[in-house]
């Protein structure tokens, strides 16, 4: 196109797609214990999405051992909140119900976050988190 000028590319966005053996347990985790929604969960149970808000993670099912053993307890995804605090306590009640260990209450990390931590069922560690340094 001659004489336009080329608008500069831009990413807007990213996903994780995160490998799980079972969709259907991932999705009931992800919505009933962490309020998401089921966006999408093809006919096959291979692929499926959870959204809440604006933020999505996409599941594809793997029943290879050895890439989930690879996978598993090695992903993790940020999930960026506000109204940690809030959060927690809504979500509290489902999470004292998951086994020691999955959950980490609020606290503050070295670099500036208010983030609490959630383990699901396949080891992927999500990090729930907001800024809590002034502007």
């Amino acid at each position: 196109m001659m004489g336009r000028e080329m608008a500069k590319p831009v990413i807007e966005d990213a996903v994780a797609i995160v490998p799980v053996r079972h969709i259907t347990r991932t999705m009931d985790f992800y919505a009933d214990v962490l309020g998401f929604e089921r966006r999408s969960v093809s006919e096959d149970n291979s692929f499926a999405i959870a959204v809440h808000g604006p933020a999505a993670i996409h599941f594809v099912s793997c029943d290879d051992d050895e890439a989930l053993g690879a996978t598993a307890n090695n992903i993790s995804i940020y999930l960026w909140v506000r109204e940690v605090d809030e959060l927690f306590g809504s979500l509290k009640p489902k999470l004292d119900m998951l086994p020691e260990g999955r959950v980490r209450p609020p606290f503050d990390q070295p670099y500036g976050m208010w983030e609490f931590h959630v383990k699901d069922p396949d080891g992927c560690l999500l990090f729930f988190g907001e800024n809590c340094t002034e502007d």
